[in-house]
């Protein structure tokens, strides 16, 4: 492989300027044997295309804004000197091997494909003719040398790493995840070259862990982390399952490749791999004290199906991966999507489906780990739909399955008729002085956090920050951040924007290096997630990555967002260069993990409560920039439980001069322009944002109520109201109440919607018109409300009393005594109204008939 190379791709050098590149070029061992034909060459050279693209993408380095030069039996590849050169050295060679590795399973020895690959950084200079520099000469002779050839040889693996002397002393041996210990030192001399390199047999264990004793001379040594070693002997792989440990194999990379909040550098399995995992436990009705991974593993293995609950960020798919690992020591456990939980029990296309159904057919339960049920809920015909799945799955399959607390209560728990699950397990918080300590302690010996003591204590000391580092996901943010950007953070809404804030710092920082100077990058992540909200666009947690940069590049080019209607004829979207597309992908890559399958480039967020974040961020936009008509397109589509809470924290955080007049403007303009449908969610949006985060909302909500004939929107006001604490409209409430039973059904209806009893794909109104129908959820989580911290304190009297009265609602109209355990549960905030002066005396004394009549 000679230096100089002929113009082709590289038509983003600058003709005749020197400019800094980083140079990676890979080539094919054994290319031109004399066994392998010309339709295999074709074979191998599209793997090698194929596996360069995914992997470099897949790494952090945007593939489409590298330059590249076809070798032959080869490429040589330009990467932009604003991409962190670490990215070559750190995921890229793992995740390259993988592919190959994949693609050699499938393939005949002729079409089978190993690599040479190096690495190295210079000045090049494009002359017309193509490219030339003495930097490309280096790396050529690198790849071409005999010692990496011998070093490719003696390997079982699919990828060897050569590092130039300069790259392995600046890049290699200051990373904390390049594995500088696995490197070897060798010499090269070939032609005009004789130079020390670095050699790296990609997939071959570090021998103790250590760096080369030569590798510093005097240079500080590394701190050692401890490695993580599997326990036990490695599983026994029965010819027959052959095709499900492959597919199990597949699916551990596949999970293994999420990216985690922090190290942002980190995968989950690199997380494990670097011993920066720290355990999960469960709690469970059935468990004395909390469990651990290899005890719900022996509950799976010995055939029962789990499901894993938690709340957003308490670290499912890293539990997920976790259990993984335990069990594939034992059985091919799978970990599937759910879409790939759909092909299992159709028996549909891939492969690995059929080796599941020729299992099951001989008499095995194979096990599946299906980590997101909660991401899938729009995508399999709402809560039925999941809850059929599961059902036929569960008759073929042993399962584990994550899921969010809430999405599985409210949406799939109510249309489960049958016993899928023999055991539900919660995943268990981290406490401050065992999970978290731990964590920091592990960060600070791998040389990623400094002074983990002072961080622990600034938490200890913050009642707020320690119940935000009880969830792995915050924990991981809190370490992020660090001691200094922790500082009044006082809130989860304030973590999420003090991470995104210097996220953003950072990506803005490349962006600027590689010419893109359109707008922030914040701005970039608020169109796509408010693209891919309104659009619908999110495949459980996953985007098509080119059309939403291409989406939001024509869009910015248009000036729309949530604040404007955007596609219409009053605001068109722009048309966006393709510059301005390659920046908006770049920017985005900063925030999403990229991976190209089934010949797409899919994205998805480092976590999905960024995404929700970030929609919340799209809301306030609206909401301070948006005039009435732009406003209202927004406000139409009902935001989870999850954004709403974010958004509000902001608003409070922010401020929004004129909210309530904008909002006013858009309920009357939804009432005015759209169906009823629409306007009542709208109206209910927009009575929930002037309950709670508008100064000038009380007089804002009454103006609304003026002349408001709507059941639904007139509930909606005078809750909010109620949330005030305006004793008049609590008044006309429980009037209304009192002459109309319907308007009591409408009231009950809706909060069974809210809370999870009613179906949530229903457009309002919701109505409360069947006896027998149950109302546990609601029941649970009045209770919940009300016996909160601070729920006497935060709380208007007006609208607690609202709160009891429509908990004794629900029992009386069914005729049902109450529990002797809800009764207690619900007393102390009846006895806190009663002691409160502000409650109209009239109200009390009814509300106390309701109590007496339920038994409360």
């Amino acid at each position: 492989m000679d230096g100089d190379i002929a113009a082709g791709s590289s038509a983003g050098l600058a003709s005749g300027q020197a400019v800094h590149r980083t140079l990676a070029v890979v080539d094919v061992e054994a290319y031109s044997d004399q066994r392998r034909t010309n339709p295999d060459r074709l074979v191998v050279r599209a793997a090698v295309y194929a596996a360069l693209a995914s992997a470099f993408t897949a790494a952090g380095v945007p593939w489409d804004s590298c330059d590249h030069e076809d070798r032959g039996d080869g490429a040589l590849v330009f990467v932009p000197g604003d991409v962190p050169k670490g990215l070559l050295v750190e995921r890229l060679p793992h995740l390259l091997a993988d592919l190959l590795r994949e693609h050699n399973r499938t393939h005949p020895e002729g079409q089978r494909v190993r690599l040479r690959m190096a690495v190295h950084a210079g000045e090049v200079y494009l002359d017309g003719h193509g490219v030339v520099g003495h930097a490309v000469n280096h790396v050529c002779r690198l790849v071409d040398s005999p010692a990496a050839k011998r070093e490719l040889t003696g390997h079982a693996g699919a990828l060897v790493l050569v590092a130039s002397a300069w790259f392995f002393d600046e890049v290699v041996r200051h990373s904390r995840f390049a594995e500088a210990g696995a490197y070897r030192r060798t010499r090269v001399v070939d032609k005009e070259t004789d130079s020390d390199a670095w050699v790296l047999r990609v997939g071959e264990p570090i021998a103790g862990g250590a760096v080369p004793a030569d590798a510093f001379s005097a240079a500080p040594p590394l701190v050692e982390v401890p490695r993580q070693e599997p326990r036990g002997e490695a599983p026994v792989r029965r010819s027959g399952d052959a095709a499900l440990w492959r597919a199990s194999d597949d699916s551990a990379r596949a999970l293994g490749k999420r990216r985690t909040a922090f190290p942002l550098d980190l995968s989950i399995a690199e997380l494990h791999r670097r011993g920066l995992y720290v355990p999960s436990s469960f709690t469970g009705p059935d468990l004395a004290g909390p469990s651990e991974v290899p005890a719900v593993a022996a509950e799976v293995l010995a055939g029962c199906s789990v499901l894993l609950l938690g709340e957003p960020g308490s670290g499912k798919s890293v539990t997920a991966y976790a259990l993984l690992r335990e069990l594939r020591r034992v059985a091919p456990a799978i970990a599937v999507r759910v879409s790939g939980l759909r092909e299992a029990v159709d028996g549909t296309s891939p492969e690995w489906t059929a080796a599941l159904r020729a299992a099951v057919e001989g008499g095995a339960r194979p096990v599946l780990v299906v980590d997101g049920l909660d991401e899938a809920v729009g995508d399999e015909g709402g809560g039925a739909g999941l809850a059929g799945l599961l059902r036929e799955a569960g008759a073929l399959f042993t399962l584990v399955v994550t899921c969010r607390h809430r999405e599985f209560e409210d949406v799939v728990a109510p249309a489960m008729d049958g016993d899928v699950f023999d055991s539900i397990r919660a995943v268990g918080g981290w406490a401050l002085d065992g999970q978290f300590a731990e964590f920091t302690r592990v960060l600070a010996a791998a040389g990623v956090l400094d002074s983990p003591g002072d961080l622990v204590e600034l938490v200890r000391a913050s009642p707020d920050l320690t119940r935000m580092a009880a969830r792995p996901l915050y924990a991981r943010m809190i370490t992020y951040l660090g001691v200094e950007r922790l500082r009044g953070v006082a809130n989860v809404s304030a973590l999420y924007a003090e991470c995104v804030d210097r996220l953003a710092q950072r990506s803005d920082r490349a962006l600027v290096v590689a010419g893109c100077r359109d707008g922030a990058s914040v701005d970039v992540w608020v169109d796509a997630a408010w693209a891919l909200f309104s659009g619908r666009a999110l495949q459980e947690d996953r985007f098509d990555f080119t059309a939403t940069s291409l989406a939001v590049a024509r869009e910015r080019a248009g000036g729309c967002g949530c604040a404007e209607r955007c596609g219409s004829r009053d605001h068109p979207a722009g048309r966006a260069d393709e510059g301005a597309q390659r920046c908006v992908a770049r920017a985005l890559s900063h925030l999403c993990d990229r991976v190209r399958a089934s010949g797409r480039v899919w994205g998805s967020f480092i976590h999905y409560s960024f995404y929700e974040y970030l929609v919340s961020r799209a809301y306030q936009r609206g909401l301070v920039g948006g005039d009435g008509a732009a406003l209202a397109e927004c406000l139409r589509l009902d935001p989870t439980p999850e954004i709403r809470h974010f958004l509000v924290d902001e608003l409070r955080a922010t401020g929004a001069p004129g909210l309530e007049g904008a909002l006013e403007r858009a309920y009357r303009t939804a009432r005015e322009r759209d169906g009823a449908a629409v306007a009542r969610v709208t109206g209910n949006l927009v009575a929930y944002l002037l309950s709670r985060v508008a100064p000038g909302g009380v007089g804002a909500l009454w103006r609304l109520l003026d002349g408001e004939d709507d059941v639904f929107l007139q509930q909606a006001l005078l809750w909010g109201l109620c949330h005030r604490g305006d004793g008049r409209a609590l008044a006309e409430f429980v009037g209304r109440g009192r002459s109309s039973p319907r308007w009591r059904a409408w009231n009950r209806g809706y909060l069974m919607y809210y809370y999870g009893d009613g179906d949530r794909t229903l457009e309002p109104p919701h109505v409360d018109s069947d006896r027998a129908r149950g109302w546990s959820r609601t029941r649970e989580r009045s209770i919940a409300l009300v016996r909160g911290a601070g729920y006497r304190d935060r709380i208007s009297a007006e609208r607690r009393y609202l709160d009891l009265y429509s908990f004794y609602d629900f029992a009386l109209w069914r005729g049902e005594r109450l529990a002797p355990d809800d009764a207690e549960a619900v007393r102390d905030a009846w006895r806190a109204l009663r002691d409160d002066p502000r409650v109209d005396a009239g109200l009390l004394r009814e509300l106390d008939g309701m109590r007496d009549a339920v038994g409360g």
